[in-house]
């Protein structure tokens, strides 16, 4: 049996579970939100260090964790639904003992996961990817992610004074007023650095020199497999600088990466120990290749969508494969 660790509302597993059923392969999805309410946990050792664990789901549908062999971290979501309300300070302490579990499940030694929950947390650290990128010998861009104004206007100086990139230095989302809402990276010019620099003394603030773009990649890699798609974010005054928000306006083409950027997707994620990767290059004017980051939880089934690549055929693949199916 394969497990899938997601939430309720992912639709990358709703595709990669039809595509298992219409095959006959065994899969368990726990959707996080709902492990205090719709499911029954059961996990023990004895003094002989005998071990076996089983978690069932609202309809009684058995895993059994000792069997269990692979698991695909998706999407998990942790904020707990319970069949009562508490108290914050009961709801906070009941949270973090099921947090607790879930990390006793990411740690059981039966079970390989796609990523190892574990070691994708430190790896999706960007500045340490940029540090890996440049050892590998791939070119990244500038970067400084301080909270000293004095330091800030000496790299936008470095940068050239008159623009600078501005973004987060994890998360690309905020709530705001109750409302989930992205944040992009932004391009600001020198007017609006000095009337914002003093702020960063709040938080600490990521700024990158600005790299101009022909085009920019986002390069799959699902075990030994790799796909590359161009994306065409010049072409709507909307994407120039960041393409996320708006991917439905940007062109979508299947692209085949020079051999040293390859092999230098491939061991990047090695070196991450990392299974899946979903990476962010821009190739510039003069066809100069840039790393901006991997992510190791990345989206792709707008990829397929827009390109055909077979992206959740690859995943069923991979992890049947580490299943031993």
């Amino acid at each position: 049996m394969i497990l899938i660790f997601t939430n309720k509302q992912d639709i990358h597993a709703d595709e990669v579970i039809r595509k298992f059923a219409n095959n006959n392969i065994d899969v368990f999805r726990l959707n996080t939100e709902d492990l205090l309410l719709k499911y029954k946990i059961n996990i023990f050792v004895n003094t002989d260090g005998i071990w076996d664990g089983t978690i069932y789901n609202e309809v009684g549908r058995e895993l059994c964790l000792s069997k269990l062999k692979v698991a695909w971290f998706r999407k998990p979501k942790f904020d707990f639904l319970l069949f009562r309300e508490l108290e914050e300070d009961e709801y906070n302490f009941v949270s973090s003992e099921g947090k607790a579990f879930i990390n006793i499940l990411y740690s059981l030694p039966n079970i390989t996961w796609v990523n190892n929950p574990f070691v994708a947390e430190r790896c999706k650290s960007k500045f340490q990817q940029l540090l890996l990128a440049q050892k590998l010998g791939i070119r990244t861009p500038k970067t400084l992610i301080t909270t000293v104004p004095q330091q800030a206007r000496e790299f936008f100086m470095a940068c050239g004074d008159k623009q600078i990139l501005i973004k987060t230095i994890y998360t690309g989302n905020a709530t705001i007023n109750g409302i989930s809402q992205g944040i992009p990276a932004r391009l600001i010019n020198k007017y609006e650095f000095d009337n914002f620099c003093d702020s960063i003394k709040l938080t600490p603030t990521q700024f990158q020199e600005y790299i101009p773009k022909a085009f920019e990649l986002r390069v799959t890699v699902i075990g030994k497999q790799i796909f590359a798609v161009r994306i065409d974010s010049q072409q709507s005054e909307k994407t120039k600088i960041d393409w996320r928000l708006y991917t439905h306006l940007n062109p979508h083409s299947v692209f085949t990466l020079p051999p040293e950027i390859e092999n230098f997707c491939f061991n990047f994620l090695k070196q991450q120990q990392l299974i899946y990767g979903a990476m962010d290059f821009i190739v510039t004017p003069n066809n100069d290749y840039v790393f901006l980051e991997n992510n190791p939880f990345g989206q792709y089934l707008w990829l397929e969508t827009e390109t055909g690549i077979p992206l959740t055929e690859t995943m069923c693949n991979l992890l049947v494969e580490l299943d031993g199916c």
